[in-house]
């Protein structure tokens, strides 16, 4: 993916942001699958928590090509914004380690018993997601305001 060429801006952008509806969709049937009229259990199974993750990774790097897109080519990456996708991917290892805990017997109902997500799972979600969302605000490049010339 070249971000040089301004010509292929807007297909990439159309490209990455229908890649995004895609994990938006997927992330939807797989946290709450009634939404589509597949709901057939009251518990959330192994494979409802791998699509979720699933939709929710292509969220995040739909998000971040998209942030990539609009960068200058000739920005250097700052600290900051490398500070931001690491915190971005750490946070969907949270995500992901929370929501399987039960499946990698981490969780309070371990296998082979039905996985449940609970409590401290659905914090750790909460955490992770934060952290996702605080480092894609972070890897936003900055723009800087030209200022006037005094006379």
């Amino acid at each position: 993916m070249s971000t040089n060429s301004h010509s292929l801006r807007p297909r990439w952008l159309a490209f990455f942001l229908t890649v995004d509806f895609i994990g938006l969709a997927l992330f939807l049937l797989g946290m709450q699958p009634w939404l589509f009229g597949l709901d057939r259990s009251p518990v959330i199974g192994y494979l409802q928590i791998v699509v979720f993750l699933f939709g929710l990774g292509l969220v995040v790097l739909s998000s971040f090509a998209i942030e990539k897109l609009f960068r200058p080519s000739d920005q250097p990456v700052t600290i900051r914004e490398d500070v931001g996708a690491r915190l971005s991917a750490t946070g969907y290892v949270l995500v992901a380690v929370s929501c399987t805990a039960d499946l990698i017997g981490l969780g309070s109902h371990p296998l082979p018993g039905s996985p449940h997500l609970g409590t401290l799972q659905s914090i750790g979600f909460f955490f992770g997601t934060a952290m996702i969302v605080t480092g894609l605000a972070m890897y936003h490049p900055r723009t800087t305001k030209s200022r006037a010339p005094r006379a």
